[in-house]
């Protein structure tokens, strides 16, 4: 995996949808761009490519990112949260609908995009909601 995507994804693991624009300041965003981020994410992650990501590959990532405790809890809880099914194993469809009720969550305007103020309020919403990360 490249290192670029490895010093990313803390980034963007946190939700697809608030994941933070280069630089400080969050761009605009659809619900395209949130799921083809979340799309682009599942792939990296989902290394043998049979469609599923499974705990080994979520501990094989881990792993390359030296067990950091901040990148274990969001990819754990992600994991968790997306699984809804609880079979172990997170399909593409279930990434799909986790970043969409992500995205959903945040576009408190119901446009159909995040501004930079949606971004930063949800942003600092998942911040509160989980402190350790």
């Amino acid at each position: 995996m490249n290192r670029l995507l490895i010093a990313a994804l803390p980034l963007l693991i946190a939700t697809p949808a608030v994941a933070q624009a280069p630089g400080n300041m969050p761009a605009a965003q659809t619900r395209a761009e949130a799921e083809e981020r979340a799309q682009m994410i599942f792939d990296q992650l989902d290394t043998n490519h049979d469609g599923a990501i499974t705990q080994d590959e979520v501990a094989a990532f881990t792993k390359m990112t030296g067990d950091n405790p901040r990148i274990v809890g969001r990819v754990t809880k992600l994991f968790a949260d997306a699984d809804t099914n609880h079979d172990g194993k997170l399909t593409a469809a279930e990434a799909k609908a986790h970043a969409d009720a992500a995205f959903d969550a945040a576009d408190t305007d119901h446009d159909g995009v995040l501004s930079p103020e949606e971004r930063q309020a949800a942003r600092a919403k998942s911040a509160a909601q989980n402190p350790q990360q």
